[in-house]
């Protein structure tokens, strides 16, 4: 950062009293592609990059068009032959009141160049040329004369070192207000079961749920059923190997379709969840005010519709049905064991206790990455 080019640049390119407009000075936030900057401002902010980056060569593509003929007299003065003055500049006009000053004119049609020279030879020797001339005589009158300086007198220098403050503001944070760019959110901590709870929420979530876990503990007791009728039958000589055989495929076949079924509620809660929350989203999204797309990276917007919802869609039910069904299998076995050796009890107990410590251990680190990475993946979206 050097303050005094930096002012320089800033009055050059007749920034400074849109700068006193903008709420926070040049601190203040500018959304994406400029949308709360106006065209002229636009254009002027690119100059001012351009000439606080003190190149040999400036490609300038008609910098003039946006502004008014007040503004664009004063950025010819101040920033072309003033600052510019000891630079290669290649410019691109339609305005011909400013091609005095150059050493040379090349003059374009059709994409070919069809004459070159200064502007007296080219006034003296092409019919073309002087038809644009006459042509903006005839319809703008610029109501500002422009002077031409190749210099700009050291004392006015002097006096505009004078002027620039040296101090810099970095303190961003004792700004009042809010800018334009709101930042992300992201939870802190643990979220407990809100989330899921709010998912459960859409279409009928919580019904499939329920039947998918009434059934899931039907195939569990099931499977303790079949093993307790295996473990009987086997000990009993009265029981014939074909019956034997016949019960158990009976209640296999019995805890397939509960499986199945099983797999159906957790498709059926997944598809219509995820229904609901796209629509709840595209709604919101289409029905934003625009103040809502000015303070929202595209990127954001970008990361909410394509790998948040494919999280939704595709990870979320099967996950929630995962833990929920490992979560029924691990205690109906802790249940199981204290009744048929109930000293193993303690064993059980300091087991889930530990359990739950590295749990809680792992979770508060996992769970800031996947944050983490989350917030910080709109950004790569939308580069």
């Amino acid at each position: 950062m050097e303050p005094q080019r930096y002012r320089q640049a800033l009055e050059r390119s007749s920034l400074v009293k849109d700068f006193e407009m903008l709420p926070f000075g040049d601190l203040t936030e500018i959304g994406e592609r400029g949308n709360n900057l106006s065209g002229r401002q636009k254009q002027r902010v690119q100059l001012a990059r351009a000439l606080y980056q003190d190149a040999d060569i400036y490609l300038l593509d008609d910098p003039f068009r946006a502004v008014d003929a007040h503004t664009s007299t004063n950025l010819f003065n101040d920033y072309v032959m003033g600052s510019l003055s000891g630079k290669t500049v290649l410019l691109v006009t339609h305005q011909v009141e400013f091609l005095r000053a150059f050493d040379s004119i090349l003059l374009i049609s059709g994409g070919k160049i069809m004459k070159s020279g200064t502007f007296d030879e080219l006034l003296s020797k092409s019919e073309e040329f002087q038809d644009l001339v006459n042509a903006q005589k005839t319809t703008f009158v610029p109501k500002c004369q422009v002077v031409y300086a190749s210099k700009r007198p050291k004392a006015a220098e002097i006096e505009l070192a004078n002027n620039v403050s040296s101090e810099e503001r970095d303190d961003v944070g004792s700004l009042k207000g809010d800018q334009l760019i709101k930042a992300k959110e992201r939870e802190v901590g643990d979220a407990g079961l809100k989330p899921y709870i709010q998912y459960l929420k859409h279409d009928k979530g919580f019904l499939y749920f329920s039947m998918a876990v009434i059934v899931h503990t039907m195939f569990v007791v099931g499977q303790c059923v079949q093993s307790y009728k295996l473990a009987i039958d086997l000990q009993d000589s009265n029981v014939s190997r074909l019956k034997l055989i016949n019960v158990c495929t009976v209640i296999g076949f019995g805890l397939i379709l509960l499986l199945i079924l099983r797999s159906l509620l957790t498709v059926k809660l997944g598809l219509d969840a995820s229904k609901s929350v796209y629509s709840t989203q595209s709604s919101s999204l289409f029905f934003a005010p625009m103040s809502f797309f000015d303070s929202t990276p595209l990127g954001r917007m970008l990361s909410r519709v394509s790998s948040d919802l494919s999280i939704v869609d595709i990870e979320l039910p099967f996950l929630i049905n995962f833990t929920v069904g490992s979560i029924i299998i691990s205690y109906s076995t802790y249940v199981i064991l204290c009744f048929v050796a109930p000293e193993i009890v303690l064993v059980i107990v300091l087991m889930i206790y530990v359990t739950i410590l590295v749990q809680r251990y792992y979770n508060a680190s996992a769970k800031e990455l996947m944050r983490l990475n989350g917030t910080t993946k709109s950004l790569v979206a939308n580069l």
